[in-house]
Protein backbone atom coordinates (compact mmCIF):
# COMPACT_ATOMS: atom_id res chain seq x y z
CA UNK A 1 0.00 0.00 0.00
CA UNK A 2 1.66 3.63 -0.93
CA UNK A 3 1.78 5.65 2.34
CA UNK A 4 -0.12 8.38 2.49
CA UNK A 5 2.03 12.06 2.03
CA UNK A 6 -0.43 14.41 3.74
CA UNK A 7 -1.71 13.97 7.28
CA UNK A 8 -5.33 13.64 7.88
CA UNK A 9 -7.94 14.62 10.21
CA UNK A 10 -10.57 12.10 11.09
CA UNK A 11 -14.30 13.72 11.12
CA UNK A 12 -17.53 12.64 10.79
CA UNK A 13 -19.18 15.90 8.97
CA UNK A 14 -21.94 16.42 6.73
CA UNK A 15 -21.09 17.00 3.11
CA UNK A 16 -23.03 17.92 -0.13
CA UNK A 17 -21.57 17.17 -3.53
CA UNK A 18 -23.41 17.88 -7.51
CA UNK A 19 -22.33 15.83 -10.33
CA UNK A 20 -23.88 17.57 -12.83
CA UNK A 21 -27.64 17.65 -12.25
CA UNK A 22 -26.93 14.63 -9.74
CA UNK A 23 -26.60 15.80 -6.01
CA UNK A 24 -25.63 13.93 -2.58
CA UNK A 25 -24.92 13.79 0.99
CA UNK A 26 -23.53 11.85 3.63
CA UNK A 27 -20.54 12.69 5.66
CA UNK A 28 -16.65 13.18 5.64
CA UNK A 29 -14.72 10.60 7.28
CA UNK A 30 -11.28 12.23 6.89
CA UNK A 31 -10.08 15.19 5.55
CA UNK A 32 -6.09 16.61 4.18
CA UNK A 33 -5.11 19.42 2.55
CA UNK A 34 -5.67 17.77 -0.99
CA UNK A 35 -8.82 16.14 -0.45
CA UNK A 36 -11.22 14.01 1.98
CA UNK A 37 -12.91 10.21 2.19
CA UNK A 38 -16.78 10.26 1.42
CA UNK A 39 -19.20 7.55 2.44
CA UNK A 40 -22.33 7.80 1.05
CA UNK A 41 -24.59 5.78 -1.02
CA UNK A 42 -24.88 7.70 -4.18
CA UNK A 43 -22.72 5.93 -6.27
CA UNK A 44 -19.28 7.76 -7.90
CA UNK A 45 -17.26 6.55 -10.39
CA UNK A 46 -13.15 6.98 -10.62
CA UNK A 47 -12.56 10.33 -12.55
CA UNK A 48 -15.99 11.86 -12.12
CA UNK A 49 -16.07 15.56 -11.36
CA UNK A 50 -17.99 17.29 -8.48
CA UNK A 51 -18.66 20.34 -6.65
CA UNK A 52 -18.18 19.99 -2.49
CA UNK A 53 -19.37 21.71 0.64
CA UNK A 54 -18.60 20.48 3.71
CA UNK A 55 -20.50 21.87 7.18
CA UNK A 56 -19.51 21.53 10.55
CA UNK A 57 -16.11 21.68 10.60
CA UNK A 58 -14.39 22.37 13.50
CA UNK A 59 -13.21 26.41 13.89
CA UNK A 60 -15.03 27.29 10.88
CA UNK A 61 -18.30 29.44 11.07
CA UNK A 62 -19.27 28.63 7.02
CA UNK A 63 -18.78 25.63 5.14
CA UNK A 64 -15.93 25.27 3.20
CA UNK A 65 -16.31 25.29 -0.62
CA UNK A 66 -14.70 23.25 -3.34
CA UNK A 67 -15.21 24.22 -6.73
CA UNK A 68 -14.01 21.43 -8.47
CA UNK A 69 -12.96 17.90 -6.91
CA UNK A 70 -11.77 14.82 -8.84
CA UNK A 71 -13.07 11.46 -7.65
CA UNK A 72 -9.55 8.98 -7.31
CA UNK A 73 -10.95 5.85 -5.72
CA UNK A 74 -13.91 4.16 -5.00
CA UNK A 75 -14.49 1.06 -2.88
CA UNK A 76 -18.39 0.35 -1.82
CA UNK A 77 -19.92 2.99 -0.41
CA UNK A 78 -16.59 5.00 -0.02
CA UNK A 79 -14.71 7.13 -1.65
CA UNK A 80 -12.11 9.79 -2.46
CA UNK A 81 -11.24 13.06 -4.00
CA UNK A 82 -8.94 14.94 -4.83
CA UNK A 83 -9.47 18.91 -4.10
CA UNK A 84 -8.51 20.38 -7.74
CA UNK A 85 -10.01 23.92 -7.61
CA UNK A 86 -11.10 26.09 -4.64
CA UNK A 87 -11.05 29.53 -4.01
CA UNK A 88 -8.37 31.28 -1.93
CA UNK A 89 -10.50 32.05 1.40
CA UNK A 90 -11.38 28.34 1.06
CA UNK A 91 -7.75 27.20 0.52
CA UNK A 92 -6.67 29.63 3.47
CA UNK A 93 -9.64 28.07 5.79
CA UNK A 94 -8.43 24.57 4.94
CA UNK A 95 -4.99 25.39 5.89
CA UNK A 96 -5.55 26.66 9.13
CA UNK A 97 -7.92 23.62 10.06
CA UNK A 98 -5.30 21.15 9.16
CA UNK A 99 -2.10 23.58 10.80
CA UNK A 100 -4.83 23.44 14.13
CA UNK A 101 -4.72 19.69 13.93
CA UNK A 102 -1.11 19.06 13.21
CA UNK A 103 0.46 22.03 13.89
CA UNK A 104 3.70 20.89 12.46
CA UNK A 105 1.76 21.77 9.44
CA UNK A 106 1.50 25.52 10.06
CA UNK A 107 3.52 27.80 8.12
CA UNK A 108 6.13 29.66 9.81
CA UNK A 109 5.88 33.03 11.31
CA UNK A 110 8.69 35.17 10.44
CA UNK A 111 9.59 35.34 14.09
CA UNK A 112 10.54 31.70 13.83
CA UNK A 113 13.17 31.84 10.24
CA UNK A 114 16.69 32.00 11.58
CA UNK A 115 18.74 34.56 10.16
CA UNK A 116 22.27 33.81 8.97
Amino acid sequence: MKPRYKERIALRSLVTFTMGSQTGERRVLDLTSPGCQIESSVAVQKGQSLQLQIFLLPGLESPLSILLGVVRWTNGNQFGVEFIKMDESNRLALARLMAQHHPALACPKSTDLLDF
